[in-house]
Protein backbone atom coordinates (compact mmCIF):
# COMPACT_ATOMS: atom_id res chain seq x y z
CA UNK A 1 0.00 0.00 0.00
CA UNK A 2 1.04 3.57 -0.73
CA UNK A 3 -0.52 6.91 0.13
CA UNK A 4 -0.05 10.33 -1.47
CA UNK A 5 1.64 13.19 0.45
CA UNK A 6 -1.73 14.78 1.28
CA UNK A 7 -2.90 11.53 2.84
CA UNK A 8 -6.21 11.39 0.99
CA UNK A 9 -5.54 8.90 -1.83
CA UNK A 10 -4.62 5.26 -1.32
CA UNK A 11 -2.86 3.03 -3.86
CA UNK A 12 -2.88 -0.74 -3.35
CA UNK A 13 -2.39 -3.97 -5.29
CA UNK A 14 -4.95 -6.74 -5.54
CA UNK A 15 -5.37 -9.90 -7.64
CA UNK A 16 -8.51 -9.54 -9.75
CA UNK A 17 -9.78 -11.79 -12.56
CA UNK A 18 -6.36 -13.37 -13.00
CA UNK A 19 -4.61 -9.98 -13.13
CA UNK A 20 -2.26 -8.34 -10.63
CA UNK A 21 -3.99 -4.94 -10.46
CA UNK A 22 -2.90 -1.60 -8.99
CA UNK A 23 -5.99 0.14 -7.63
CA UNK A 24 -6.51 3.69 -6.40
CA UNK A 25 -9.21 5.05 -4.11
CA UNK A 26 -10.00 7.95 -1.78
CA UNK A 27 -11.28 6.51 1.52
CA UNK A 28 -13.09 9.75 2.38
CA UNK A 29 -14.19 10.59 -1.16
CA UNK A 30 -16.80 9.54 -3.67
CA UNK A 31 -14.60 6.77 -5.04
CA UNK A 32 -14.28 4.93 -1.71
CA UNK A 33 -16.67 2.16 -2.76
CA UNK A 34 -15.33 1.82 -6.30
CA UNK A 35 -11.52 1.71 -6.59
CA UNK A 36 -10.19 2.37 -10.07
CA UNK A 37 -7.44 0.43 -11.81
CA UNK A 38 -4.21 2.18 -12.85
CA UNK A 39 -2.33 -0.87 -14.15
CA UNK A 40 -2.74 -4.64 -14.48
CA UNK A 41 -0.71 -7.66 -15.59
CA UNK A 42 -1.15 -11.46 -15.45
CA UNK A 43 2.27 -11.57 -13.78
CA UNK A 44 3.56 -9.76 -10.69
CA UNK A 45 3.20 -5.97 -10.40
CA UNK A 46 4.94 -3.54 -8.04
CA UNK A 47 4.71 0.20 -7.36
CA UNK A 48 6.96 2.63 -5.47
CA UNK A 49 6.38 6.22 -4.35
CA UNK A 50 8.51 9.19 -3.36
CA UNK A 51 7.84 11.82 -0.70
CA UNK A 52 7.37 14.33 -3.51
CA UNK A 53 4.37 12.39 -4.85
CA UNK A 54 5.92 10.51 -7.77
CA UNK A 55 4.70 6.97 -8.44
CA UNK A 56 6.64 4.40 -10.47
CA UNK A 57 4.84 1.25 -11.63
CA UNK A 58 6.58 -1.83 -13.05
CA UNK A 59 4.45 -4.49 -14.69
CA UNK A 60 5.63 -7.20 -14.74
CA UNK A 61 8.13 -7.38 -11.85
CA UNK A 62 10.79 -8.63 -11.05
CA UNK A 63 11.76 -10.26 -14.30
CA UNK A 64 11.26 -9.37 -17.91
CA UNK A 65 13.75 -10.50 -20.50
CA UNK A 66 14.45 -6.87 -21.45
CA UNK A 67 14.73 -5.48 -17.91
CA UNK A 68 12.21 -3.45 -15.96
CA UNK A 69 10.12 -0.67 -17.48
CA UNK A 70 8.34 1.97 -15.44
CA UNK A 71 5.23 4.03 -16.01
CA UNK A 72 5.59 7.29 -14.11
CA UNK A 73 2.58 8.95 -12.47
CA UNK A 74 2.00 12.05 -10.37
CA UNK A 75 -0.10 11.07 -7.35
CA UNK A 76 -1.69 14.52 -7.11
CA UNK A 77 -2.85 14.31 -10.71
CA UNK A 78 -4.40 10.89 -10.14
CA UNK A 79 -6.10 12.19 -6.99
CA UNK A 80 -7.59 15.13 -8.89
CA UNK A 81 -8.93 12.85 -11.61
CA UNK A 82 -10.65 10.52 -9.14
CA UNK A 83 -13.24 13.15 -8.36
CA UNK A 84 -14.15 13.56 -12.02
CA UNK A 85 -13.77 10.11 -13.59
CA UNK A 86 -16.55 7.56 -13.39
CA UNK A 87 -15.02 4.91 -15.65
CA UNK A 88 -11.51 4.01 -16.75
CA UNK A 89 -9.13 6.53 -15.18
CA UNK A 90 -6.46 5.64 -17.73
CA UNK A 91 -8.61 7.27 -20.41
CA UNK A 92 -7.55 10.59 -18.92
CA UNK A 93 -3.91 9.54 -18.44
CA UNK A 94 -2.78 9.35 -22.05
CA UNK A 95 0.54 11.15 -21.54
CA UNK A 96 2.06 9.05 -18.73
CA UNK A 97 5.82 8.88 -19.39
CA UNK A 98 7.55 5.52 -19.73
CA UNK A 99 11.12 4.85 -18.65
CA UNK A 100 13.04 1.86 -20.03
CA UNK A 101 16.35 1.12 -21.72
CA UNK A 102 18.35 0.88 -18.48
CA UNK A 103 22.09 0.26 -18.76
CA UNK A 104 24.94 0.03 -16.29
CA UNK A 105 26.18 3.37 -17.58
CA UNK A 106 24.25 6.46 -16.50
CA UNK A 107 21.83 7.91 -19.04
CA UNK A 108 20.00 11.23 -19.04
CA UNK A 109 16.46 11.08 -17.68
CA UNK A 110 13.79 12.07 -20.20
CA UNK A 111 12.44 15.51 -19.33
CA UNK A 112 8.95 14.17 -18.64
CA UNK A 113 10.27 11.60 -16.11
CA UNK A 114 12.49 14.24 -14.48
CA UNK A 115 9.44 16.47 -14.04
CA UNK A 116 7.39 13.68 -12.47
CA UNK A 117 10.16 12.84 -9.97
CA UNK A 118 10.24 16.43 -8.70
CA UNK A 119 13.82 16.16 -7.45
CA UNK A 120 13.34 12.84 -5.63
CA UNK A 121 15.10 9.54 -6.33
CA UNK A 122 14.00 5.91 -6.41
CA UNK A 123 16.05 2.75 -5.90
CA UNK A 124 14.08 -0.27 -7.03
CA UNK A 125 15.17 -3.93 -6.74
CA UNK A 126 14.66 -6.32 -9.61
CA UNK A 127 16.44 -8.53 -12.10
CA UNK A 128 18.53 -7.27 -15.01
CA UNK A 129 19.51 -9.21 -18.16
CA UNK A 130 23.24 -9.85 -18.27
CA UNK A 131 24.99 -8.48 -21.38
CA UNK A 132 25.58 -11.18 -23.98
CA UNK A 133 23.57 -13.75 -22.05
CA UNK A 134 20.03 -14.96 -21.56
CA UNK A 135 20.55 -15.02 -17.79
CA UNK A 136 19.39 -12.35 -15.37
CA UNK A 137 20.94 -11.18 -12.11
CA UNK A 138 19.76 -9.14 -9.08
CA UNK A 139 20.18 -5.40 -9.49
CA UNK A 140 19.00 -1.99 -8.32
CA UNK A 141 17.27 0.29 -10.81
CA UNK A 142 18.20 3.87 -9.93
CA UNK A 143 16.10 6.88 -10.94
CA UNK A 144 18.06 9.94 -9.79
CA UNK A 145 15.77 12.97 -9.71
CA UNK A 146 18.55 15.29 -8.59
CA UNK A 147 21.24 14.36 -11.06
CA UNK A 148 18.63 13.74 -13.78
CA UNK A 149 20.15 10.35 -14.61
CA UNK A 150 19.11 6.70 -14.56
CA UNK A 151 21.06 3.44 -14.53
CA UNK A 152 21.09 -0.14 -13.23
CA UNK A 153 23.49 -1.22 -10.46
CA UNK A 154 24.35 -4.95 -10.19
CA UNK A 155 24.09 -6.42 -6.69
CA UNK A 156 27.39 -8.25 -6.49
CA UNK A 157 26.67 -9.41 -2.93
CA UNK A 158 23.77 -11.62 -4.04
CA UNK A 159 23.77 -14.99 -5.69
CA UNK A 160 22.57 -14.83 -9.29
CA UNK A 161 19.43 -16.76 -8.40
CA UNK A 162 18.51 -14.63 -5.36
CA UNK A 163 15.38 -12.49 -5.55
CA UNK A 164 15.76 -9.03 -3.96
CA UNK A 165 12.55 -7.83 -2.37
CA UNK A 166 12.84 -4.28 -1.02
CA UNK A 167 15.60 -1.70 -0.59
CA UNK A 168 14.84 0.72 2.25
CA UNK A 169 16.94 3.82 2.92
CA UNK A 170 18.10 3.98 6.53
CA UNK A 171 17.16 7.40 8.01
CA UNK A 172 20.02 9.86 8.30
CA UNK A 173 22.47 7.70 6.39
CA UNK A 174 23.30 6.72 2.84
CA UNK A 175 22.77 3.03 3.60
CA UNK A 176 20.09 0.78 2.17
CA UNK A 177 18.70 -2.30 3.90
CA UNK A 178 17.92 -4.96 1.33
CA UNK A 179 15.55 -7.80 2.10
CA UNK A 180 15.63 -11.01 0.07
CA UNK A 181 12.78 -13.46 -0.47
CA UNK A 182 12.65 -16.53 1.79
CA UNK A 183 15.90 -15.88 3.64
CA UNK A 184 17.20 -15.69 7.20
CA UNK A 185 19.25 -12.53 6.74
CA UNK A 186 19.27 -9.17 5.01
CA UNK A 187 22.01 -7.04 3.51
CA UNK A 188 23.10 -3.52 4.47
CA UNK A 189 24.53 -1.68 1.47
CA UNK A 190 26.38 1.62 1.13
CA UNK A 191 25.12 3.98 -1.54
CA UNK A 192 25.61 5.13 -4.16
CA UNK A 193 27.23 1.95 -5.53
CA UNK A 194 25.45 -0.50 -3.20
CA UNK A 195 28.64 -2.06 -1.86
CA UNK A 196 28.14 -4.52 1.00
CA UNK A 197 28.57 -2.82 4.38
CA UNK A 198 27.29 -5.67 6.55
CA UNK A 199 24.37 -7.96 7.10
CA UNK A 200 21.84 -8.93 9.75
CA UNK A 201 21.44 -12.63 10.47
CA UNK A 202 18.78 -14.41 12.52
CA UNK A 203 18.13 -18.09 13.32
CA UNK A 204 17.41 -20.25 10.28
CA UNK A 205 14.17 -21.54 11.81
CA UNK A 206 12.75 -18.04 11.29
CA UNK A 207 13.52 -18.07 7.58
CA UNK A 208 11.04 -16.13 5.48
CA UNK A 209 10.34 -12.78 3.84
CA UNK A 210 11.33 -10.12 6.35
CA UNK A 211 9.25 -6.97 6.85
CA UNK A 212 11.31 -4.04 8.05
CA UNK A 213 10.57 -0.74 9.80
CA UNK A 214 12.98 1.84 11.20
CA UNK A 215 12.29 3.31 14.64
CA UNK A 216 11.79 7.09 14.22
CA UNK A 217 13.67 8.11 17.38
CA UNK A 218 16.12 5.31 18.23
CA UNK A 219 18.89 3.62 16.19
CA UNK A 220 16.79 0.49 15.85
CA UNK A 221 15.34 -1.55 13.03
CA UNK A 222 12.36 -3.79 13.80
CA UNK A 223 12.14 -6.87 11.61
CA UNK A 224 9.04 -9.06 11.52
CA UNK A 225 9.83 -12.53 10.25
CA UNK A 226 8.10 -15.86 10.84
CA UNK A 227 6.49 -15.65 14.30
CA UNK A 228 9.08 -13.33 15.85
CA UNK A 229 9.77 -9.62 15.96
CA UNK A 230 13.51 -8.89 15.97
CA UNK A 231 14.96 -5.62 17.29
CA UNK A 232 18.26 -4.79 15.62
CA UNK A 233 20.77 -2.12 16.64
CA UNK A 234 21.45 -0.16 13.44
CA UNK A 235 25.02 0.71 14.50
CA UNK A 236 26.26 -2.77 15.39
CA UNK A 237 23.81 -4.62 13.07
CA UNK A 238 23.20 -7.09 15.90
CA UNK A 239 19.90 -8.48 17.13
CA UNK A 240 19.43 -7.00 20.62
CA UNK A 241 15.95 -8.36 21.37
CA UNK A 242 13.43 -10.93 20.18
CA UNK A 243 9.71 -10.51 20.82
CA UNK A 244 7.58 -13.62 20.28
CA UNK A 245 4.17 -12.49 19.05
CA UNK A 246 2.62 -15.62 17.51
CA UNK A 247 2.58 -18.15 20.33
CA UNK A 248 -0.58 -20.05 19.45
CA UNK A 249 -0.29 -23.53 17.98
CA UNK A 250 -2.04 -23.88 14.63
CA UNK A 251 -2.69 -27.11 12.79
CA UNK A 252 -3.61 -27.95 9.25
CA UNK A 253 -4.16 -31.54 8.06
CA UNK A 254 -2.53 -32.84 11.20
CA UNK A 255 0.62 -30.74 10.82
CA UNK A 256 1.72 -27.69 12.80
CA UNK A 257 1.62 -24.52 10.71
CA UNK A 258 4.32 -21.92 11.29
CA UNK A 259 2.59 -18.55 11.39
CA UNK A 260 4.07 -15.40 9.93
CA UNK A 261 3.81 -11.84 11.18
CA UNK A 262 2.86 -9.01 8.87
CA UNK A 263 3.95 -5.40 8.63
CA UNK A 264 5.19 -3.06 11.39
CA UNK A 265 4.50 0.67 11.76
CA UNK A 266 5.43 3.20 14.46
CA UNK A 267 3.79 6.21 16.02
CA UNK A 268 5.45 9.52 15.17
CA UNK A 269 7.29 9.69 18.50
CA UNK A 270 8.28 6.03 18.36
CA UNK A 271 6.63 5.11 21.67
CA UNK A 272 4.25 2.64 20.06
CA UNK A 273 4.57 -0.01 17.38
CA UNK A 274 1.74 -1.86 15.67
CA UNK A 275 2.35 -5.35 14.28
CA UNK A 276 -0.06 -7.23 12.00
CA UNK A 277 -0.90 -10.89 12.69
CA UNK A 278 -2.79 -12.15 9.63
CA UNK A 279 -3.35 -15.65 11.04
CA UNK A 280 -4.76 -14.28 14.29
CA UNK A 281 -7.05 -11.67 12.77
CA UNK A 282 -5.65 -8.79 14.77
CA UNK A 283 -3.04 -6.05 15.07
CA UNK A 284 -0.98 -5.88 18.26
CA UNK A 285 0.01 -2.60 19.91
CA UNK A 286 3.51 -2.79 21.42
CA UNK A 287 5.19 -0.49 23.94
CA UNK A 288 8.56 0.05 22.29
CA UNK A 289 10.31 0.81 25.59
CA UNK A 290 9.23 -2.27 27.53
CA UNK A 291 8.74 -4.47 24.42
CA UNK A 292 5.43 -5.60 25.95
CA UNK A 293 1.98 -5.86 24.42
CA UNK A 294 -0.09 -2.81 25.28
CA UNK A 295 -3.24 -3.68 23.42
CA UNK A 296 -4.88 -5.69 20.68
CA UNK A 297 -7.06 -4.49 17.81
CA UNK A 298 -9.35 -7.22 16.50
CA UNK A 299 -9.96 -6.64 12.80
CA UNK A 300 -12.33 -8.11 10.24
CA UNK A 301 -9.61 -8.90 7.71
CA UNK A 302 -6.45 -11.01 7.87
CA UNK A 303 -4.22 -7.94 8.00
CA UNK A 304 -0.81 -8.45 6.41
CA UNK A 305 0.41 -5.01 5.34
CA UNK A 306 0.09 -1.86 7.45
CA UNK A 307 0.35 1.80 6.48
CA UNK A 308 0.32 4.66 8.99
CA UNK A 309 -1.56 7.85 8.10
CA UNK A 310 -2.76 10.80 10.22
CA UNK A 311 -5.24 9.46 12.77
CA UNK A 312 -5.49 5.94 11.39
CA UNK A 313 -3.69 2.80 10.27
CA UNK A 314 -4.63 1.20 6.97
CA UNK A 315 -4.51 -2.58 6.59
CA UNK A 316 -4.52 -4.92 3.62
CA UNK A 317 -5.53 -8.56 3.90
CA UNK A 318 -3.42 -11.59 3.10
CA UNK A 319 -5.87 -13.77 1.18
CA UNK A 320 -7.92 -11.47 -1.05
CA UNK A 321 -6.20 -8.09 -0.69
CA UNK A 322 -9.17 -6.39 0.98
CA UNK A 323 -8.44 -3.00 2.58
CA UNK A 324 -9.60 -1.57 5.91
CA UNK A 325 -8.46 0.82 8.62
CA UNK A 326 -8.73 1.58 12.33
CA UNK A 327 -8.26 4.77 14.33
CA UNK A 328 -4.88 5.26 16.04
CA UNK A 329 -2.86 8.05 17.62
CA UNK A 330 -0.14 8.39 15.04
Amino acid sequence: MLINPRGDTLFFKRRMDGQDTLLVMQPEGRSSDAPMALAATPEHLRAWATTTGALAVAAPWPRDGQGLRFRMFRMDRVAALLGRQTGDINAALTDVPLLDGFKMESGALPEAVFTVLGGASLHIPGLFPLPGSTDQAPAIYELDGRGATFRVIPLACLDRHALPSAAQLEPGTGRFWLTVGDSHHLYVLDGPEFALAGDVVWPAEHQGLARLAFHPALPEAWIAVSSTLLVVNRNSLRVVDEIALEDELRWQRGQRVECSLGGVVFSGDGSTAWVARPYSGDVLEIDTRTRKRRGRVAVAIDALDLLAAPGRIYMQGLRNGSVGWFAARI
